[in-house]
Parts: structure tokens; C-alpha cells; sequence
């Protein structure tokens, strides 16, 4: 699957600009013909679009006008963007293989030494403990909060990875289990929990489409914070499960909350990254009211510009 599948259509053209959003997350295809001018006085072939989904409602919204009367719409309807803090707006540093503090400093250093702007430095799965979200590798990064307070003095910020599978067995999937009155990861037909193969091993998938798991999800966020992060990206939320064969996701059966109305993975897939990114947001403005939050997603759907995008 995509890392992000958003049905939505902006034409600007001579007779005026127009947006039409097909409001429905199910799987589906959309196939464009471009139109074409008729040769001297033939007739033109106009442009089509045609969508077909697996399921769900038959819901879109146009939007005409101006593009800047079109795109303010497109707020109006979906959320205003937020506006990031100012370091954001900064250069920043992101790879995979930060093996130690050692690493990140010579890195940051190197920027110094050329004479070259940096804002922030992400850390990847790599820091983990097991690739474990919520966890840090002790040996590797003995003292992240330390390494956090001493690359703020150089004016440059932290920001963490936070991936959604839960290794199975650890102290996050405990936590986990005990919300609500089934706990907090999606479950099959029969009331199981979904598993899945993701970097940390045998792991379980949080159902963000339900409020009281968004609300334990963000309080989680108090561990990165005390870690010295100023920023989370999120990433692998389509969501991910490697498999040798099939689509690398949850399986189209698995169960979701969606918000009290109920519903299998068809229907949540596409907007299961947006409600992680509002779990992470809502948790981290509880958790920094004072701030404004750095956040950021691999996937999503319309509307996840409300929450940093």
C-alpha cells in the first residue's frame, strides 16, 4: 500500500479552478483521462475522473472558485494547518545509523565546523532499546537527556521516531492491555489480538480509532519528553507488518472502534495514521500546554495538517 492515499483532485484551468474530495477512506481506484482539443473546428474530448471503491459511502465535496478561494475551502472543510514552533521552520538532520551519543555529536559538530545551519538532529529506531518503541539503548545513549540539554545549548533540537507496533510481552504492551475494558490493540473477529512482524519482532497495533486509546497513547509521550525530545516523527503507520507474500498491513478483518461506529481494517486503514497523529498531538499539548507541538507522519489522511502533518 501507499504510505498515504488521499482522493482528492485540484484542477486549475482557464474556466476557473475546482476541488473535489472523495470522502471515503475504503479502498479504491481512481483513473484519470486527460481531455484533449478537438482538431480545428472538431469538438473537444473532456477530461474525466473515475472513481471506484471497495465499499463505504458514496460522499464527495467540490469546491469552485478561485485557487485561493479553493484552497481556503479545503481548510475550512479539513483543519488549518499548525503552525510548528520556530526551530522547526530550521535545517534538519535525519538518517538511520546514529550507533551511539558519540555519533550524533561528531555529526553536529561536523555542521559547525563547515560553517553550515542545523536545527535538529532525528533519532531513528536505532536509539531504541530492541528497536522498542518508548525505550533508549542504555549502552549506546547512556545519558539522552544529557545529550539533549548539551545539543539545546548549540541550538539544536532532538526529535525521536515513534512507530506504533508494540512489541508483544514488554512493558508498553502490558500498559496496553489493561485500557479499557478489552485493551487498547485491535483484535479480530473473535476477540484476539491482531499480531504482526515489525522491527522490534512479534508485535500488537494500538486501535487509534478509539478515544480512550488515544488519550493512553498520548500520556506515553511524557516518556519522550522526559527523554529531552523537542519534536516526534512518526513513521511505519499505514500501518506495517512485513509479510512474505500479501499486502504488508493488517488484514482487511481486523477490527476497529472508529470512533463507536465499528468496523474492519477496510474502512480504518486509511485513516489509522491520522488518529495516531492526533494522539500524539492531543497528548503532547496535555503534556506542554504552554508549547506548540512538533509533529510529524509518514502516513495519513485529510485533515492531518491539524495535527503537524
Amino acid at each position: 500500500p501507499l504510505y498515504i492515499t488521499m482522493p482528492v483532485q485540484l484542477v486549475v484551468a482557464d474556466a476557473g479552478t475546482h476541488l473535489v474530495f472523495h470522502d471515503n477512506t475504503w479502498d479504491g481506484r481512481v483513473l484519470l483521462r486527460e481531455g484533449e482539443e478537438g482538431a480545428g473546428s472538431g469538438p473537444d474530448r473532456p477530461g474525466t475522473c473515475e472513481l471506484r471503491m471497495d465499499g463505504g459511502p458514496l460522499r464527495c465535496w467540490v469546491l469552485a472558485g478561485t485557487p485561493a478561494r479553493v484552497l481556503r475551502g479545503w481548510a475550512a472543510l479539513t483543519g488549518a494547518p499548525a503552525v510548528p514552533p520556530a526551530w522547526a521552520l530550521g535545517y534538519q538532520h535525519a538518517r538511520w545509523g546514529f550507533g551511539s551519543a558519540d555519533e550524533v555529536r561528531r555529526v553536529v559538530a561536523g555542521y559547525r565546523s563547515r560553517g553550515l545551519p542545523l536545527s535538529a538532529v532525528h533519532l531513528d529506531i536505532d536509539h531504541y532499546d530492541g528497536h522498542r518503541v518508548f525505550t533508549v539503548d542504555r549502552e549506546r545513549f547512556p545519558d539522552l537527556p544529557g545529550l539533549a540539554g548539551e545539543l539545546d545549548g548549540a541550538g539544536v533540537r532532538l526529535v525521536s521516531i515513534v512507530d506504533p507496533a508494540v512489541k508483544v510481552g514488554d512493558a508498553v504492551h502490558a500498559a496496553g492491555r489493561a485500557v479499557g475494558a478489552h485493551g487498547a490493540f485491535v483484535r479480530d473477529a473473535a476477540g484476539r489480538e491482531v499480531r504482526g512482524e515489525v522491527w522490534p519482532g512479534r508485535c500488537a497495533y494500538p486501535d487509534f480509532t478509539r478515544p480512550e486509546v488515544r488519550a493512553w497513547w498520548g500520556g506515553l509521550y511524557a516518556e519522550r519528553l522526559d527523554q529531552g525530545f523537542s519534536g516526534v516523527w512518526h513513521d511505519m503507520n499505514e500501518p506495517v507488518s512485513f509479510a512474505p507474500f500479501g499486502e504488508t498491513t493488517l488484514p482487511r478483518s481486523a477490527r476497529h472502534g472508529l470512533d463507536g461506529e465499528g468496523g474492519d481494517h477496510r474502512a480504518a486503514h486509511n485513516v489509522y495514521a491520522l488518529n495516531m497523529a492526533r494522539a500524539g498531538w492531543e497528548g503532547l499539548v496535555r503534556l506542554r500546554p504552554g508549547e506548540r507541538p512538533f509533529l510529524f507522519s509518514r502516513s495519513g489522511w485529510a485533515g492531518m495538517q491539524r495535527y503537524g502533518g
